[in-house]
C-alpha cells in the first residue's frame, strides 16, 4: 500500500505539466516521506541495524564473508590480516558495530566505522581520529601510510552492496596509472580504446560513456563537446580515493544513466595523514619510457582540531608522441597535462561531514581538429594537426549529515558546477559547456516485522549550457532536468530486495526548437544466499535521458527550421538492462587459511530512441533534420570472475564476453557516442608480498579475435599483452617508496578493438612503457 501511495504521487505529479510545480510536488513528497516512518512504522532501529547472527567458529575470512552479507556493509582490509586468524563465532542479535567486535574478539583486530563501511586495521596500529571518515578513507590512508606502517594496501573489499563495484585503487598504484585510461586497467567491463588521449572513449559493457552518468566528487560531467574527441577528462589517477562502477540502474543513481554510472571520488586531507601528525606533504616524481613522459606532483595539507582539513594539489605531466610495438612514433599523440585541487574537508564534526573543493585540469597537444588523425585511426603526417587544449573546471559542495542515534536522518546534499571547453587554438575556435546542478536525498532506516528496510527518498536538477564559439559567431543550447526518486531496499533473512521509480523532467534545445516531457523508470533487484556463500541474484532497471548524443558543436549547425523527429513528437532516449548471476564465497577450501571468491553474471542492455542528426552535421554541413533513430542497440553477454588468496599471495581471474547487436540481430561494430563490442578478454593477475615493504605483480591480458563485425568492416585481430609491477619502501629511510611498472612487457603492436577505423587502419596503442616513480611523504 504504501510503495502504491508512492508510485501514486509521483503519477500525480507526472500528469501535471506546469514545470512550477516541481519545487512545491518534491517538497510535499519529502514531508510525506519524513512524516510517515515516524507516525507509522512504531518500531525503528539504530543506523546500526541490530541483526541475528549464527556463525559457527573458523576462519575469520569466511566469517566476515557471513557477516557482510547479513549486516549489508562494506568491509575493507588487508589480505595479510587473515593469514592464520580465526574467530569463535558470532551468535545471537547485535547491532553492527557490536557484532563486529564480538566476532574480532581475540583475533588482534579492530574495526573503524565509516560512512562507506568499515576497515580493519592491528590494534596495534595507532590511527588518528581524523582518519576514520569513512571506509575509502580508511583505505587511502593505509596505502599512503603503508611505508610508515609496514601495513600493505587493504585489497580485499567484502562487499554487501549489491548494485555497486569499487575499482581496486591498489591495482591502479600498482599499475603507476598516469592517466585515466589507465584507471580500468584489470577491469574487463570497463575499456578505454582510442589510443591517443585526444581520442580515447570509455565503454562499460559496450556501452560508450556518453550514456552513462558520470561524476568527479558529485559533479556530473556534460556531454560530448567534438564529433572527433574522446570522452575521458585529465583527472590525475593519484588523488583518487575512490572509483565506483554501478551497471545496474537504480532510481537514486541520478539522471541519464542509460548503461550505468561511474563516479570518482578525489582524497581529502585527512586521507593523507601520517598518524600522530596534524599535516605534512607528499613529493612524486616519474618517468614514462614510451612516450618519454615526465611527471611530478606535490601535495600539501593539514587538519585542525581533528576535523578541519585543508589540501592543496598540483600535478603536472609532459609527454612526446608515444611508439607503437613496432618502433613507430604514432603521430600528433604529445601533449601537456596540469592537474590543481584545493579542497576543505570537515569531516564527523557531531555527525555533520562537510566538503568543498575548487579543481581544474588541462591537457594540451597538437592534434587532428577532425576526421583522420584524431579519432578514426593514426595520422599520416604532422600537417595537418592544430594546437588543441581541454580544460574541466569543477567547484562542489557536499554535506552529510548522519546522527548515529536518529535512524530516520541520514542525508546528502549536493551541489555543483562543472565545465568542459575544448579549444583549437590555431583558428580560434571554442567548444564548451557550463553546468550547474545538485542533488538532495534521505535514507530512513526501519523494521516492519522481521523485515529492514533502507528507504531513500532523492531529489536532483542539473542545468547544462553549451555553446560554440568560432570566432565571430557563437551559438548556445540549453538542456535540463529534473528528477524524484525513491528507492527501497529490504532484507528478509537470507533475502533481499531492492525497488524503485525514478521521475525525469526533462528539457533539451535544438536550434530554435525546444523538445520536453517526463517519463518514469521503474528497477527490481533481489538476491538470495541458498546456502552460506552461495547466492543468486537478479533484477531490471530502465533509464531515460531527455538530452541527445549530439555533441554540442554539432547543436551550433543546426538550422531554425529544422525538422523535428518528422513531425511526430520525440521520445526521450531509454535503455533497460537486465542482470542475473551466481555468486560464492568461502574460506579454508583447500587449505587452513585460504580465501575464495567466484561469480558469474549475465547481462542484456538495450538502447532505444537515440536521438540524433538525420541530415547535414558531417563537414560542417547545416542540420536540417533530426531524429529519434528507430533501430535498437543492444550489448549483451557475461562476465566469470574468480579470486584466491592465502598469506602473502593473491591471484584473480576475470572473464567477459559480450557482443552488440542492431535491432535485427546484426553485429553493431563500433558507433561514434553508441556502442563498441570486443572479443572475448581474459584478465589474470598476480600479486605477491614476500615482505610488508615489497610488492611483486604480474597481470596478463588476453583479448581474442574479434569475428561478429557488420558487413563490409574488418575483423579485428586479437593480442595478448603482459604486465609486471614492484615496489619498495627501503627501512633505512622512512616515508620512501620506489615503483616499477612495465606495461605491454613485449612491446606488442595492436589496435584497441573498441577504436575507430579510418583509411590506415585503427591507432595504435603504445608499445613498451617503462614507468619509474618515486614519493616521498613525510
Amino acid at each position: 500500500m504504501i510503495v502504491r501511495f508512492f508510485y501514486g504521487l509521483i503519477k500525480m505529479y507526472q500528469l501535471k505539466s506546469h514545470r512550477h510545480l516541481r519545487f512545491g510536488a518534491a517538497v510535499l513528497l519529502l514531508m510525506v516521506l519524513a512524516g510517515i516512518p515516524a507516525g507509522v512504522f512504531a518500531q525503528t532501529v539504530t543506523k546500526t541495524d541490530i541483526k541475528q547472527y549464527n556463525i559457527a567458529p573458523g576462519p575469520l575470512g569466511s566469517a566476515l564473508e557471513q557477516f557482510t552479507r547479513r549486516a549489508g556493509i562494506n568491509i575493507f582490509y588487508d589480505e595479510a590480516l587473515m593469514d592464520g586468524a580465526g574467530t569463535k563465532g558470532l551468535q545471537g542479535s547485535y547491532p553492527v558495530a557490536q557484532g563486529l567486535e564480538a566476532l574480532l574478539d581475540g583475533t588482534g583486530i579492530i574495526a573503524l566505522e565509516g560512512s562507506g563501511g568499515w576497515i580493519l586495521k592491528p590494534k596495534a596500529d595507532p590511527v588518528s581520529s581524523t582518519q576514520a571518515t569513512g571506509a575509502s578513507d580508511q583505505t587511502n590512508a593505509l596505502e599512503t601510510n603503508s611505508s610508515q606502517k609496514n601495513i600493505e594496501v587493504p585489497a580485499i573489499v567484502v562487499s554487501g552492496n549489491r548494485e555497486k563495484e569499487i575499482v581496486s585503487l591498489e591495482q591502479i598504484n600498482r599499475n603507476l596509472a598516469s592517466d585515466v585510461s589507465d584507471l580500468f586497467d584489470g577491469t574487463p567491463s570497463v575499456v578505454v580504446g582510442g589510443g591517443s588521449r585526444n581520442a580515447q572513449r570509455i565503454y562499460l559493457r559496450g556501452i560508450e560513456s556518453t550514456n552513462l552518468n558520470m561524476t568527479i566528487d558529485g559533479a556530473r560531467q556534460g556531454r560530448a563537446l567534438f564529433q572527433h574527441h574522446g570522452s575521458v577528462g585529465g583527472l590525475d589517477p593519484s588523488m583518487l580515493k575512490q572509483v565506483e562502477v554501478q551497471t545496474m540502474g537504480s532510481a537514486d543513481q541520478g539522471p541519464g544513466a542509460l548503461g550505468g554510472s561511474i563516479s570518482f571520488e578525489t582524497l581529502d586531507a585527512q586521507d593523507l595523514l601520517l598518524p600522530g601528525k596534524t599535516s605534512g606533504a607528499r613529493l612524486k616524481t616519474g618517468y614514462n619510457s614510451v612516450d618519454d613522459a615526465i611527471l611530478g606532483s606535490v601535495e600539501v595539507y593539514t587538519v585542525l582540531k581533528d576535523h578541519f582539513g585543508l589540501l592543496a594539489h598540483v600535478s603536472g605531466a609532459n609527454r612526446d608522441d608515444y611508439e607503437n610495438g613496432d618502433g613507430r612514433d604514432v603521430l600528433n599523440t604529445a601533449g601537456d597535462d596540469r592537474d590543481y585541487l584545493f579542497k576543505v574537508s570537515m569531516l564527523d564534526w557531531d555527525d555533520h561531514s562537510l566538503r568543498l573543493s575548487a579543481q581544474k585540469n588541462t591537457a594540451t597537444g597538437n592534434s587532428n581538429w577532425g576526421g583522420t588523425g584524431s579519432d578514426i585511426g593514426e595520422a599520416s603526417d604532422t600537417e595537418s594537426a592544430v594546437e588543441q587544449e581541454m580544460e574541466r573546471s569543477s567547484y562542489t559542495l557536499d554535506h552529510r549529515y548522519s546522527p548515529k542515534t536518529n535512524p530516520l536522518i541520514d542525508w546528502k546534499f549536493n551541489l555543483y558546477s562543472n565545465e568542459n571547453s575544448l579549444e583549437n587554438i590555431d583558428a580560434g575556435n571554442t567548444v564548451d559547456t557550463t553546468e550547474y546542478g545538485g542533488s538532495a536525498k534521505n535514507t530512513f532506516f526501519f523494521e516492519l516485522g522481521t523485515t529492514r528496510h533502507h528507504l531513500t527518498a532523492a531529489m536532483d536538477y542539473f542545468k547544462e549550457d553549451g555553446s560554440y564559439d568560432n570566432g565571430s559567431e557563437e551559438t548556445t543550447n540549453s538542456s535540463d532536468n529534473f528528477g524524484l526518486a525513491l528507492q527501497e531496499r529490504m532484507d528478509f533473512g537470507r533475502f533481499s530486495l531492492s525497488m524503485g521509480a525514478r521521475f525525469d523532467d526533462y528539457s533539451s534545445e535544438y536550434g530554435s526548437e525546444t523538445v520536453s516531457g517526463n517519463e518514469i523508470s521503474p528497477n527490481i533487484n533481489g538476491e538470495i544466499e541458498i546456502i552460506t556463500g552461495l547466492s543468486v541474484f537478479g533484477g531490471y532497471s530502465e533509464a531515460v535521458r531527455g538530452s541527445s548524443i549530439i555533441p554540442i558543436q554539432w547543436l551550433s549547425l543546426i538550422e531554425d527550421d529544422v525538422e523535428i523527429n518528422n513531425g511526430n513528437p520525440v521520445e526521450p532516449e531509454e535503455s533497460n538492462t537486465r542482470q542475473a548471476g551466481v555468486k560464492y564465497a568461502t574460506s579454508g577450501l583447500f587449505l587452513p587459511e585460504d580465501r575464495l571468491s567466484a561469480g558469474v553474471t549475465y547481462f542484456n542492455t538495450r538502447l532505444t530512441n537515440t536521438i540524433e542528426v538525420e541530415s547535414g552535421g558531417r563537414m560542417g554541413q547545416p542540420i536540417t533534420a533530426i531524429y529519434n533513430n528507430p533501430d535498437t542497440l543492444t550489448s549483451k553477454g557475461y562476465e566469470v570472475n574468480l579470486a584466491w588468496s592465502i598469506k602473502q599471495f593473491r591471484t584473480r581471474l576475470a572473464f567477459s564476453s559480450f557482443e552488440t547487436e542492431d535491432g535485427d540481430g546484426n553485429p553493431a561494430g563500433v558507433i561514434r557516442r553508441k556502442t563498441a563490442a570486443t572479443g572475448d578478454q581474459l584478465i589474470w593477475d598476480l600479486k605477491w608480498n614476500p615482505k610488508p615493504n615489497l610488492t611483486f605483480g604480474y597481470t596478463l591480458t588476453y583479448v581474442a579475435d574479434l569475428t561478429k563485425v557488420p558487413e563490409g568492416d574488418n575483423e579485428r585481430p586479437g593480442y595478448v599483452l603482459h604486465a609486471i609491477q614492484a615496489s619498495w619502501q627501503p627501512e633505512a629511510i622512512e616515508g620512501l617508496t620506489l615503483s616499477l611498472a612495465v606495461d605491454n612487457l613485449f612491446d606488442k603492436d595492436y589496435c584497441d578493438q573498441t577504436s575507430i577505423e579510418g583509411d590506415y587502419g585503427a591507432i595504435s596503442e603504445p608499445g613498451r612503457d617503462i614507468r619509474l616513480a618515486v614519493t616521498y611523504q613525510f
